[in-house]
C-alpha cells in the first residue's frame, strides 16, 4: 500500500481535488474501478485500487469484505472515503448502478473499524456525491469531469512534475515489445548452446555461483546494455525455475546470500565438471569482481539464508514478525530497467519468466494493477507458466506483499502515493 509522506502533503479540501489525487496516486485514470482511501482523522492514507465485479456475477459481500480486510491493514487507519469510476453517467435520482455493492462495503467497512465519511460516483463525463440529494450542490447527472482536471490538486501535481499516464493493461504491451528485431535475432541464435546445459546443471554450486555472477555484472554495470551473448545467457538461466527464484532473491538482496538461501533450502547441487559461461566471460572485463560464495556455511548462517531466501520470494515478512527486513529497493529498481531491456530483447516463451520477475517486482511494491498485467503477459508467452499463475492467485485472493504493508520496509519510490489492488 502507498503512505502518504509529509515532504508531499497536499491540502485536499472538495470532492473534485480528491478525485484529482486518485489518478495520480495510482498512475492512471481508473476505468470500471472501485478506489478506497484510507483516512486517520483529516489525512488521507494508504489507497486501494479493484476491478468493479460484473453485475450478477459476484458475491458483493465477500467482495466487500475483502476490500475492507485490505485496508484495515493500516493499523493507523480511523476511516475511508470511496469512489465508484463506471463506464456511464449516473442520470438521475433513481437505479444508481452500484447499489447493492455500495450498501456491503459500508457495513464491510463499518465492521472493520473504517466507516465510510464520504463516497462518489465517476462517470464517462460527469461525477457526482453518492449520498448528497440537494439538486443545488449535485445536479443530475453531477459536475463535468472537467472541474477534476481543473482542480488545485491536479494543477498542484501537474507544477511537481506529475503527471498520471495510461493504463497499465496499455502499457505494459509496448512497454516490453521488441525494439530491436536485428538484436533480438542475434539474442535468438545465440541462447540455444545456453538453454539445455543451465537448465539440467543451474543449480550446480560452481554454475550457480557463475549465473549470479553475470546478472551481477549486468545489474553493476547497468546502464551499459549486455551484448546479445549476454543478453542470451541471462535469459536462458530463468529457465530453470529454482535458478530463477535465486535471481529473484538475489536481485532483492545480494548474490552471496541468494547462493547461502538454495544451499539452505536443498537445492543447491554439487559442482559441475563442466562449467558453462557468457562469452567473452574468462579472460575479459566480465570476470573481474564478480566471484560468488557461500561465505559463512556455518549453521546458523545458512538456517537465516534459507528463511530470508523464502520469505523474499513471499514478498517479505509482516512488521511484527522476527526477522522482518526491506529488499534492497535500489536494487530491485535498477533489476526493473535491465529486465525490461531483457524483455525487449526476445519474442515467445523465453520472455515468460522476464514479464514475471517483473509482475513480482510490482506486486512487491504493492501496485497490484501492474503486478497483474504482467503475470497474465507472462502466461501470454507461456501458456500455465506455474509462478505467474500462483502469484496472479495470490493478487486475485488479496494478498498484499508484507513489504508493502509496512511503513519501514515499503518501496521508497511511492511511499508517498502506493496502490493496492
Amino acid at each position: 500500500m502507498r503512505n502518504q509522506q509529509k515532504q508531499e502533503k497536499i491540502r485536499v479540501s472538495n470532492g473534485e481535488d480528491l478525485l484529482a489525487f486518485i489518478p495520480q496516486t495510482i498512475g492512471y485514470w481508473p476505468e470500471n474501478s472501485l478506489v478506497c482511501i484510507g483516512m486517520a482523522g483529516k489525512a488521507l492514507r494508504a489507497t486501494m485500487r479493484l476491478d468493479l465485479p460484473p453485475a450478477g456475477t459476484a458475491d458483493f459481500q465477500q467482495f466487500a469484505a475483502l476490500a475492507a480486510g485490505q485496508l484495515a491493514s493500516d493499523g493507523e487507519a480511523d476511516g475511508c472515503l470511496i469512489a465508484f469510476f463506471g463506464d456511464s453517467d449516473w442520470a438521475g435520482p433513481a437505479g444508481f448502478p452500484h447499489d447493492e455493492l455500495y450498501h456491503r462495503l459500508r457495513d464491510a467497512f463499518r465492521i472493520q473499524g473504517l466507516p465510510v465519511r464520504d463516497s462518489w460516483y465517476v462517470g464517462a463525463k460527469h461525477w457526482r456525491s453518492i449520498d448528497c440529494t440537494n439538486p443545488s450542490c449535485c445536479p443530475w447527472p453531477g459536475q463535468s469531469n472537467e472541474k477534476i482536471a481543473a482542480s488545485f490538486v491536479n494543477a498542484e501535481f501537474v507544477y511537481r512534475g506529475r503527471r498520471a499516464e495510461g493504463n497499465p493493461r496499455d502499457r505494459i504491451p509496448a512497454m516490453t515489445a521488441v525494439q530491436d528485431p536485428g538484436f533480438a535475432l542475434k539474442v535468438t541464435q545465440a541462447i540455444g548452446p545456453y538453454r539445455d546445459h543451465l537448465a539440467t546443471m543451474g543449480l550446480a554450486e560452481n554454475q550457480l555461483g557463475v549465473t549470479l555472477g553475470a546478472w551481477e555484472r549486468s545489474l553493476a554495470l547497468w546502464p551499459q546494455r549486455p551484448d546479445p551473448a549476454m543478453d542470451a545467457y541471462l535469459l536462458a538461466s530463468l529457465g530453470n525455475t529454482s535458478v530463477r527464484d535465486a535471481v529473484m532473491v538475489s536481485l532483492a538482496t545480494s548474490a552471496n546470500g541468494s547462493l547461502a538461501g538454495v544451499l539452505g533450502v536443498g537445492y543447491l547441487l554439487p559442482d559441475a565438471q563442466k562449467l558453462l559461461v557468457p562469452a567473452n566471460w574468462y579472460g575479459a572485463s566480465q570476470s573481474v569482481g564478480y566471484d560468488v560464495a557461500v561465505l559463512d556455511e556455518s549453521d546458523d548462517a545458512i538456517g537465516a539464508a534459507a528463511a530470508s531466501f523464502s520469505a523474499v520470494l513471499l514478498g517479505g515478512t509482516s512488521g511484527n514478525e522476527p526477522g522482518t527486513f526491506a529488499p534492497g529497493w535500489a536494487r530491485l529498481d535498477l533489476a526493473e530497467e535491465l529486465l525490461l531491456f531483457l524483455a525487449q530483447s526476445v519474442h515467445g516463451p523465453e520472455k515468460a519468466p522476464v514479464l514475471c520477475i517483473l509482475g513480482w517486482i510490482q506486486w512487491c511494491r504493492g501496485r497490484g494493477t501492474w503486478a497483474g498485467t504482467y503475470f497474465q503477459a507472462a502466461q501470454q508467452c507461456l501458456p500455465g507458466y506455474t509462478l505467474a499463475c500462483l502469484l496472479d492467485q495470490l493478487l486475485a485472493a488479496g494478498y498484499i506483499a508484507p513489504w508493502a504493508k509496512n511503513q519501514s520496509s515499503a518501496w521508497p519510490g511511492y511511499r508517498s502515493l502506493d496502490e493496492a489492488a
